[in-house]
């Protein structure tokens, strides 16, 4: 009782607790599914996959300009809402170009990037990043409201849609583009509630579209698209990059392992991390605009994060292959030992993505542009030299031994900046 009480009188730990134990609710559902997944589609499968999704994780910082992360750093009503349609405008306009882009270029863009095995994918490519677009916009619209009962139901609801489709679309004989349809129909369920219960469709009335304002407002918080946007493609592309380098040089089977990990291990770990930087980022925010120290919340925080890892983690180093094996099926045990080395990657991830937010509070969002930048640039780098070997175990833990030494560099930064 002691406990809730002290959750109860302490806003942060009770918006923490709220948003950490939806997105757990939403991790345990696709976790749950997925070893009926695994024994629906194939490795194969999942790597192509993988692969799609990755191609969007690196678009979508384009899609909205990053204009998203500004909402929280606005005083007024207005300036939130018209930067909650530039988010929106952006989104239509750059996924109608990308499926004209598509219509004209198809044949040239598949020979161009080797895309023979993925070609049927292409066409889902413009409504994923324009649901994912909307989705991110109003997400951090609530997050500026602090709303964060609603976004933590609309991840139950997001991954249950998800985890449900997959299932069915896969006995359907779906493949690859079962999980596809999977995935923007759990986001597109995820709006709607999130639109609905909280009676936002004014948002989107093009009534209240005031072009000269949003110009105006687009102008103000330039950096975004033009520092940011550019940061996050690299920051992104060191994520995404193991997805490439073992399509090139592997297999479609071997990215699906990869892949596996990432979603019952890396995906919980993001998806979390961010739950937790959206809290992280509203607290920061308000103690910033106010002209106070926010050092002492950013510590509580880590040692948090901190804990919260240990646990998973440990899990993983000890358990990780055995566990694979038993529940996903024999063939799927590569996945645990993958997950065994990336552990440690994991944990240094947990601890200090959340904090990142300092950057854009702080308003350095170009000391964390070089950073993204020169990761991306170091990871590849890291990623073509040890793939030599042909050995997947040696390219992983070369990853994972790199992605420790950034995270440390970025957890430096984050204190130095912080006041």
């Amino acid at each position: 009782m002691n406990i809730i009480k002290k959750i109860n009188n302490n806003r942060f730990l009770k918006n923490f607790v709220a948003l950490f134990s939806a997105t757990l609710a939403a991790q345990v559902i696709t976790i749950t599914a997925s070893p009926v997944l695994t024994r629906i589609y194939t490795p194969e499968e999942f790597g192509n996959y993988s692969f799609y999704i990755s191609v969007c994780t690196l678009l979508i910082v384009f899609v909205t300009g990053r204009y998203e992360f500004a909402i929280n750093t606005v005083k007024t009503e207005r300036e939130s809402q018209i930067l909650f349609r530039i988010v929106t405008t952006l989104s239509i306009i750059f996924t109608v170009s990308i499926f004209l882009i598509e219509l004209i270029l198809y044949d040239q863009i598949i020979i161009i990037f080797d895309l023979e095995n993925v070609s049927s994918l292409m066409i889902f490519i413009p409504l994923t990043l324009l649901v994912m677009g909307i989705m991110q916009g109003l997400n951090y619209y609530l997050n500026k409201h602090k709303e964060f009962g609603v976004i933590s139901k609309g991840k139950v609801i997001q991954s249950s849609i998800n985890s449900g489709s997959s299932i069915f679309f896969g006995i359907g004989g779906l493949n690859s583009i079962g999980l596809i349809l999977s995935n923007i129909l759990g986001i597109v369920a995820s709006i709607i509630y999130q639109t609905i219960s909280k009676k936002l469709g004014k948002l989107f009335s093009i009534q209240r579209y005031n072009i000269r304002d949003m110009i105006k407002i687009a102008s103000e918080h330039r950096q975004y698209p033009l520092y940011n946007s550019t940061s996050a493609f690299f920051d992104n592309l060191a994520l995404q990059a193991p997805i490439f380098i073992l399509m090139r040089f592997f297999s479609e089977t071997m990215v699906g392992f990869y892949s596996l990990t990432i979603r019952v291990v890396g995906m919980p770990i993001t998806l979390i991390s961010t739950a937790v930087a959206q809290i992280f980022l509203s607290e920061v925010a308000e103690l910033h605009t106010n002209n106070k120290s926010f050092k002492h919340v950013l510590k509580k925080v880590m040692k948090v994060l901190s804990l919260i890892g240990l646990l998973p983690v440990g899990f993983l180093i000890v358990a990780g292959p055995l566990t694979f094996r038993i529940i996903f099926g024999q063939e799927w045990e590569v996945a645990g030992e993958l997950a065994r080395i990336l552990a440690l990657g994991y944990y240094a991830k947990i601890v200090v993505m959340p904090l990142s937010v300092v950057f854009f509070v702080t308003n350095k969002v170009k000391v964390l542009s070089i950073i993204q930048v020169s990761r991306a640039f170091s990871t590849l780098l890291t990623l073509l030299l040890s793939v030599q070997s042909s050995n997947i175990y040696i390219v992983v833990i070369a990853y994972t031994v790199h992605d420790i030494l950034f995270y440390c560099l970025y957890l430096f930064f984050i204190f130095k900046i912080s006041k």
